[in-house]
Order: C-alpha cells, then structure tokens, then sequence
C-alpha cells in the first residue's frame, strides 16, 4: 500500500472504530454548522514521511478527534466517560490492516473534547529494477549463456573447457 493509501485506510479505520463505539454521527472533516449533536469529526492535522536505510521509511500520522456535547452544562462528565473510552478504543485501530497509536492525549474544550492520536508505521518501497540484459558482443552472444551448457574462460584463451 502507498503512503496516500495508507493514511486513507488510517483515517477510515479510526472513523469506523469512533462510529461502532458510540453509535453517533462521525464526519470526516470538521463539524459542520447545523449538525446534529452529538457528533464526532476526525481530521489529519499532521503527516510526514522520513527515510530510513534503503528503501524503508517510517511515517506518521496525528488524526484529531473532537466530540461536541449536546448539552454544554451537563457535558464535562460526558466528556470525561467519551475520553476514557477513546482512550481504550483508538490505541489499535483497523481490520486487516493495524495501526498502533504511539501517543494518545485530550484536552478539555467547552464544548467538548479535542482528541489527539498519532500513529507511526514503517514501509518498504517497492523499486522496479531493471534486470540485466543478456552480454552481447559484436552482435554475438557472449560465452556462457549459451543454452544447456556452460563455458569457462580463462585469461589469454579463446576457446572453452
């Protein structure tokens, strides 16, 4: 999978693990004016890539997870219970592909909550090498790629053994 694709399958998979968690109303982007609360949104604040030996890299992801109250007077305590159980549920997200969250923390807003996650995996890239051709000399094979047999060459002689 592709770094595009797979901050894609993060973001799908922490929007599926919010939504079957608390059953409410989750938006991929921020909340919209007139939505119904309450509700959730999940946005990519930050990612990155950096390269490590060869062709690995490492990459990460911050997702934040606000949840809006519906009722602001009584939601710090309902904020506090959703916090509790981010806590729990968005540590390892994803179905057949898993995410581990390195770093999990909230902050407390008055309307709700502002969750931050962030999640690091490492990749290899794929390289489309090109194999090497067949050694042609002067338009004629080289010795030892003939078919069914194989020719040794030493230095000075022209034929094989």
């Amino acid at each position: 999978m592709e770094r595009k694709e797979t901050g894609i399958a993060l973001k799908r998979a922490v929007i599926k693990t919010v939504h079957d968690t608390f059953f409410l109303p989750v938006y991929g982007e921020a909340v919209p004016q007139g939505a119904n609360l309450p509700c959730f949104s999940v946005v990519v604040r930050k990612s990155g890539q950096k390269r490590l030996l060869g062709r690995r890299r490492s990459a990460f992801q911050t997702l934040e997870i606000r949840y809006c109250t519906q009722n602001r007077a009584e939601g710090k305590e309902e904020s506090l219970a959703v916090a509790e159980k981010l806590y729990e549920v968005l540590w390892l997200v994803g179905d057949e592909e898993k995410f581990l969250a390195e770093k999990l923390h909230h902050e407390e807003k008055e309307d709700g909550i502002l969750f931050t996650a962030v999640y690091v995996w490492h990749m290899v890239l794929e390289e489309n090498e090109e194999k090497m051709q067949r050694l042609e000399l002067n338009g004629k094979k080289a010795v030892g790629y003939e078919i069914g047999s194989i020719h040794k060459r030493t230095a000075g002689s022209e034929s094989g053994l």
